[in-house]
């Protein structure tokens, strides 16, 4: 469904990626985001949270814009972000008549820049900006040492795959993932793109169905315990992995009388429109950017006064 490595790894967009981390001198783990201008709010709150609860998400932070408004605004803020379309990532992109963009298409170019960060090098902290940063989680993933890949988890029958599900009791939540760069992961991504399939699927689905299908064995398999760590190992120890649970990232078990007892708060919203997610984490405590953002988007700040100027 995308165009070849040695295709992407040589376009205008990857070189421009790879010239921004070199210049902007990252660490080795990352915090990657992607965001178009139709969820920009939804970015600012994920920015607003993490400045006041986990700077350390700042500090190595880097953003995909799907257009080039957001890439725009985020340069002149002093947050490192660079452009993807779509359409340069995924072959036969579609574009509906009405307008509306394939989600499918969007999230496979997200997890192929996932996939080249860590080609490059870097271990990728991935997370949805509409999972609220509500406390540090950095020292829960530096305890895993030995995992390849730290994940939240979702313990419902909703959650995608559904062939996972069935297998796990769970599935791995592309909402909050670590991957590592190391030889497991290099050959887990070699593996999985050389793997069939009849459809694009969302990368969640990608992601699960093949570590599904490497038949791994999870430390506990009671699935009503939303409070403990889950360690999985394939059955060929070739990769291993960490499943947090609810009481650390919450999905569609979130106790919202007290939200700051999570580490990131991450509700399930159905529809994927950016006002709808603005209502949905407004209703739920967890917003907190003013209505007036969109009056500082022109003016020259740094980051700090810009998201002290936003918050409410």
């Amino acid at each position: 469904f995308t165009y070849p490595a040695d295709v992407m790894i040589t376009s205008h967009w990857a070189v421009s990626m790879k010239r921004k981390l070199d210049e902007g001198k990252f660490g080795k783990q990352l915090t990657f985001l992607m965001v178009s201008f139709d969820y920009f709010s939804t970015l600012l709150n994920w920015l607003a949270h993490a400045k006041l609860h986990a700077e350390s998400l700042m500090e190595n932070l880097l953003v995909m814009c799907l257009d080039e408004k957001c890439e725009i605004i985020l340069s002149k803020k002093g947050i490192v972000s660079f452009l993807v379309k779509p359409e340069d990532v995924v072959k036969q992109y579609v574009v509906s008549k009405r307008g509306y963009k394939s989600y499918d298409g969007i999230v496979t170019a997200r997890l192929t820049v996932l996939r080249l960060l860590n080609y490059w090098g870097y271990d990728v902290l991935e997370m949805d900006i509409d999972a609220t940063v509500m406390n540090d989680i950095q020292p829960i993933l530096i305890h895993f040492k030995d995992s390849d890949i730290i994940s939240s988890a979702v313990n419902s029958p909703d959650c995608a795959p559904r062939v996972t599900y069935d297998a796990w009791g769970f599935c791995l939540c592309m909402g909050v993932i670590l991957i590592k760069s190391n030889p497991s992961t290099a050959r887990m991504w070699q593996l999985m793109g050389n793997t069939p399939a009849t459809r694009m699927g969302s990368d969640q689905t990608r992601f699960n169905s093949f570590l599904t299908s490497l038949n791994v064995t999870w430390s506990t398999s009671d699935i009503n315990d939303f409070t403990q760590y889950r360690k999985g190992v394939s059955a060929d120890n070739s990769i291993t992995i960490t499943a947090l649970p609810e009481n650390v990232v919450c999905r569609f078990h979130c106790d919202f009388s007290n939200p700051s007892s999570y580490y990131v708060c991450h509700p399930y919203v159905a529809k994927k429109e950016g006002d709808v997610k603005e209502i949905q984490l407004t209703s739920k405590g967890v917003w907190i950017v003013s209505d007036n953002w969109m009056q500082t988007l022109d003016t020259v700040q740094s980051t700090t006064e810009w998201l002290r100027d936003i918050s409410v």
